[in-house]
């Protein structure tokens, strides 16, 4: 009896573990079909202060579904293609308001299957953006910087 009872619960604990989450481990901190926000997930291992690519996402730390990130004038926004070499690029509404960070670039940020890019913006008000192999300005891979 004690072996019966001991086998229901180790498949108790396996079908708990394995359905928990849904994600994508080649996406930036999962969130498939349910976890951490149901469709989409939150951003999981994405970094305060990120725009993280997924598959066909844009994703911060706390949303996954055209995300946001407030931020102060001339801070720092990085946008990370960890996705596991699916292209992605960044275009700005109005690119010249993406201004360089040190001696990085500036504006859009061309197509490219891994790494990060930093832009900055002096301006207050929203600054949108989308990837144009996965979306467009209206629907799709999008995202916004608004800056406070």
């Amino acid at each position: 009896m004690r072996k019966i009872s001991g086998l229901i619960g180790v498949v108790t604990l396996m079908f708990a573990v394995t359905s928990c989450g849904g994600g994508d481990s080649a996406g930036p901190g999962g969130g498939g079909g349910g976890g951490g926000g149901g469709g989409g997930g939150g951003g999981g291992n994405c970094p305060a202060g990120t725009f993280c690519m997924g598959s066909s996402t844009f994703a911060t730390a706390a949303s996954s579904s055209n995300p946001s990130l407030t931020v102060a004038p001339n801070t720092a926004v990085t946008w990370t293609n960890n996705s596991g070499g699916i292209e992605h690029n960044v275009v700005f509404d109005a690119p010249a308001e993406a201004l360089a960070v040190g001696a990085g670039s500036a504006g859009n940020i061309p197509d490219h299957t891994t790494g990060s890019n930093l832009r900055q913006f002096a301006t207050t008000g929203s600054h949108p953006f989308h990837c144009t192999i996965h979306g467009t300005a209206s629907s799709g891979m999008r995202g916004s910087v608004i800056v406070q």
